[in-house]
């Protein structure tokens, strides 16, 4: 992660603050979150801990100076590029993405459709780290394409991985993306800016199950990556992009195998699936038609 990627849009005191936050430390940073009248705080892998004026982080939340509503504010309006309106409909949805694939999280109170009185914003780190799925891809498409579903808790490294398979796969294949939330490609300006491979197509800001249809449509793709499918028209328009002969490379909030069957995952769209777990174990083969077997 970029540190000047995410300082831009912390001001005063607090942007102060942030912008002394060790590069070392900055690195191993998950999420910061801002909360009205009380400290900044950032996740790191396994703790969370609180800013200083200084940049130093403290495990003590009493000692670390609160977050004023003009903190929430100024913070907000620069993450919106000081053109609120322009970002009603991510505003809307609960989250802006940002230059990076960054997403900022919005909390407050919701009415008429959208969020008011925002109280807290959570920045939540993207990054590249490639060849983070060598392990898993070489189990999975050691013999050619085929699909795969990646299930794991949040703050698994579901999107992670995707990113770093679409950057593998595309390099020989035509792809498709479907990045709904802007997380995967980071597109800015009509550029990705991560590494998301040469034959690779982005549809990004569309919903996943529309650009599923659209890029079987206008871009005859063989493979289909997308991030975070939900249930009833997600999975259909997955199981409707298979019967056309597209892999699908798709992830889902899940802890499971039984648990994905009750989503309603069919095992024979997905013929392979893996499941994450939060503790950085490697990924966990839990069905594979080419061996044949379940766990």
């Amino acid at each position: 992660m970029k540190k000047e990627e995410l300082i831009c849009y912390f001001s005063g005191e607090i942007g102060k603050a942030v912008r002394n936050i060790s590069d070392g430390f900055f690195e191993d940073i998950c999420e910061i979150r801002l909360r009205v009248g009380r400290p900044a705080a950032v996740t790191l892998k396994n703790s969370i801990r609180y800013i200083m004026p200084d940049g130093n982080l403290t495990y003590s939340a009493e000692t670390a100076p609160k977050i004023s509503p003009e903190d929430i504010k100024r913070t907000f309006e620069a993450v919106c590029q000081y053109s609120i309106h322009s970002y009603q409909k991510e505003i809307s949805e609960g989250f802006i993405t940002v230059k990076g694939g960054h997403r900022v999280g919005i909390c407050g109170t919701f009415s008429g459709g959208m969020i008011k009185n925002i109280s807290s914003l959570n920045f939540r780190a993207a990054r590249e780290i490639v060849g983070c799925s060598d392990e898993l891809f070489g189990q999975v498409f050691g013999d050619g394409l085929c699909s795969l579903l990646i299930a794991g808790p949040p703050g698994s490294g579901k999107t992670t991985i995707l990113r770093d398979i679409s950057r593998k796969l595309g390099k020989s294949y035509r792809t498709a993306l479907i990045d709904e939330r802007g997380e995967l490609a980071a597109v800015w300006n009509g550029v990705p800016q991560n590494d998301i491979g040469t034959n690779t197509d982005v549809f990004d800001g569309y919903n996943k199950s529309d650009g599923i249809m659209t890029a079987v449509r206008v871009m005859s793709p063989q493979v289909i990556i997308c991030d975070e499918i939900g249930p009833d028209k997600d999975i259909e328009a997955v199981e409707n992009a298979s019967y056309s002969g597209v892999c699908i490379i798709a992830s889902i909030h899940s802890s499971s195998l039984d648990e994905l069957e009750h989503k309603g995952v069919k095992r024979d769209i997905f013929r392979n699936i893996a499941i994450l777990s939060k503790t950085g174990a490697p990924p966990k083969i839990v069905f594979s038609e080419r061996t044949d077997k379940n766990a």
